[in-house]
C-alpha cells in the first residue's frame, strides 16, 4: 500500500533515470540487488523489495509528496531507495523478515534505522530515516499496548 502523503503519479522517463542514478549511488558497487523499473511509469505503482528475486522494484511513491508533513510522506528519494536496499542488505546478510502485523513495523523500523547509516545520504536524510523508525516502533508499540488492554 502507497503512504498517504506519497506520489502517486507515474514516474516520468527523467525520474526513473534519476532513481537509477541514485540507486548506483546507494548501491556502491553491489551488484546482487537489482533495481527493476517496470513498474515505475504506472500510477500508485508501490516501491519495495521482492525477496524471492532480491531486487527493489521501483515505483511512482519512491517520491515523496507535495505539501506533507509526516515523516514517511515526505521521505526524499534517496531515503526511500536506502530503505529498501537496507531491505536487501538484511535479507542477504539472512535476516527472516516478519510479514505480519505488528511485527513487520519492527523490521520496518530497523530497516530505516540501517538504512541511516549508509554512508552517501545526507544528514537531512539521515534524520528522516531516524524519525521514520521512531514512527514505525510508537505505531507497534501502541498496536501492542491495545492489545494489552482487550
Amino acid at each position: 500500500m502507497i503512504a498517504a502523503g506519497r506520489n502517486k503519479k507515474g514516474l516520468t522517463e527523467r525520474q526513473v533515470e534519476q532513481c537509477q542514478l541514485a540507486w548506483k549511488i546507494i548501491c556502491g558497487g553491489e551488484t546482487r540487488v537489482k533495481l527493476d523499473t517496470s513498474e515505475a511509469h504506472k500510477n500508485m505503482s508501490r516501491t519495495r523489495f521482492i525477496e524471492k528475486e532480491c531486487k527493489v522494484v521501483l515505483g511512482a511513491d519512491v517520491l515523496p509528496g507535495e505539501n506533507v508533513v509526516d515523516v514517511n510522506s515526505r521521505m526524499s528519494l534517496l531515503a526511500c531507495l536506502a530503505h529498501e536496499f537496507a531491505h536487501a542488505e538484511r535479507y542477504l546478510s539472512g535476516y527472516d523478515r516478519p510479514v505480519k502485523s505488528p511485527n513487520f513495523l519492527i523490521d520496518e523500523a530497523e530497516t530505516s534505522l540501517h538504512a541511516s547509516f549508509i554512508t552517501v545520504i545526507n544528514k537531512k536524510d539521515r534524520e528522516d530515516l531516524r524519525e521514520d523508525a521512531y514512527f514505525r516502533l510508537t505505531e507497534y508499540l501502541k498496536i501492542r499496548s491495545n492489545e494489552n488492554e482487550n
